[in-house]
């Protein structure tokens, strides 16, 4: 049999092993092999995940391109290298803002009308979720600003910095019709709900059960496949863990001391992860001085342990960990997602990837800060300079897909 006439099914199985840039030079070898990217996908065709750095465009917002780089091992260095973008996709994303990806699509979302859509910039495809609108009914002052409550206390904020000060993050469960999104989101960081069918977003759970402390909040969320269940963390540790409609809240682990939160000089920035069954704590430490570029000076991961006690937390804790199993963890604005080296031959084992992520960002206050922390060497190497990055919006991390 030549080459030209292998069938369809070994195409598919061989495509698990290429990249999706691999997959674009395997369509030009052979006439009977020129499928688009988008015929790929529609014929179950799946390539091999890699981790893209997406960084904005000289027109930030106001671009119908989407601008990746690739990630490369050399003289055991990890390097921004080799640079992908995605062109005449405007309809899907001039002027939103990227927040979030998972398994190949992004999470975007637009300032006026704050309806957020999951884009597949490989295949093209879209999905629209229900408006945010629908989520905070807003209130306007006098001058044209979005006024919100918290705490009895009145929050006047532009219009145009609304969507960027009040949402925080994405976290999908599946790209589907059965899936369900979690945002965090209000000045408080709480959760909302919706089914991708959904009309209208719904409320999820509530510290204030769990909680007596004004200043937690909700920092990340994971979603857990094999029990279908979410999993949310605090600035306190605190983690709760709900179902697809947002019920059958558990307490994982209550609020523990954190003696640096009121820290002036560093902050912390907190994710949640599984690897295989183990749920993981990662502890980004900032530099948030005055005259310092909001730089991450360590990172730390804890494992957790349950209390022996059955149906008790009281004495559940976090262990230090310095093994990934060969896996490496990618944070950031991102949904928190890992990749084992052997499948991404382009990352360095045991590391915690890091892109830009603060407490407070907006347009003109960016600071670039990229990077990567090896836990066996206890050693941060930064991709990007540690300067003011001027472009918006924040970089995040994101795995082409054809799914």
């Amino acid at each position: 049999m030549a080459w030209s006439d292998l069938p369809i099914d070994l195409l598919c199985c061989i495509s698990s092993h290429l990249s999706i840039v691999d997959l674009v030079r395997l369509s030009v070898v052979f006439t009977s092999w020129n499928f688009t990217l988008t015929n790929y996908a529609l014929l179950g065709f799946q390539c091999r995940p890699s981790p893209w750095l997406l960084l904005s465009n000289d027109d930030e917002e106001a671009s119908d391109t989407l601008t990746f780089h690739e990630l490369t091992i050399e003289r055991e260095e990890v390097v921004v290298s080799f640079q992908r973008s995605f062109s005449s996709i405007g309809s899907h994303t001039y002027g939103r803002r990227c927040f979030g990806s998972k398994d190949g699509w992004l999470v975007t979302l637009d300032k006026i009308d704050l309806q957020p859509c999951l884009f597949n910039p490989v295949s093209k495809a879209e999905i629209s979720l229900p408006s945010l609108l629908t989520l905070i009914d807003p209130q306007y002052a006098p001058d044209g600003s979005i006024r919100i409550t918290c705490n009895d206390i009145f929050w006047d904020i532009r219009t145009d910095d609304f969507r960027d000060i009040y949402f925080h993050k994405f976290i999908v469960s599946s790209n589907d019709s059965t899936g369900t999104i979690v945002v965090i989101y209000g000045i408080t960081k709480e959760l909302a709900l919706a089914r991708l069918q959904d009309m209208t977003w719904v409320l999820g759970p509530q510290l204030s059960p769990y909680s007596p402390k004004d200043e937690e909040q909700f920092e990340d969320v994971c979603y857990h496949e094999e029990n279908q269940r979410f999993f949310a963390i605090t600035n306190f540790s605190m983690v709760l863990s709900f179902d697809l409609n947002g019920q059958n809240v558990e307490l994982i682990c209550p609020n523990m001391p954190n003696p640096y939160f009121h820290t002036s000089s560093f902050y912390r920035m907190y994710y949640i992860s599984f690897l295989s069954e183990t749920l993981l704590k990662i502890e980004r430490v900032i530099d948030g001085t005055y005259d310092s570029y909001n730089t991450t000076m360590a990172i730390f991961v804890f494992k957790f342990v349950p209390s022996v006690v059955p149906s008790s937390s009281s004495d559940s804790q976090w262990i230090p960990v310095n093994e990934l199993e060969e896996y490496s963890f990618f944070v950031g604005y991102n949904q928190t997602f890992s990749l084992h080296h052997t499948v991404a031959t382009e990352i360095k084992p045991n590391c915690i990837y890091f892109a830009d992520h603060s407490r407070n960002m907006l347009p003109g206050y960016v600071d670039c800060d990229v990077g990567l922390f090896d836990i066996y060497n206890d050693r941060i190497q930064y991709f990007l300079l540690p300067n003011p990055w001027i472009s918006w919006p924040p970089s995040i991390w994101f795995t082409p897909s054809l799914s």
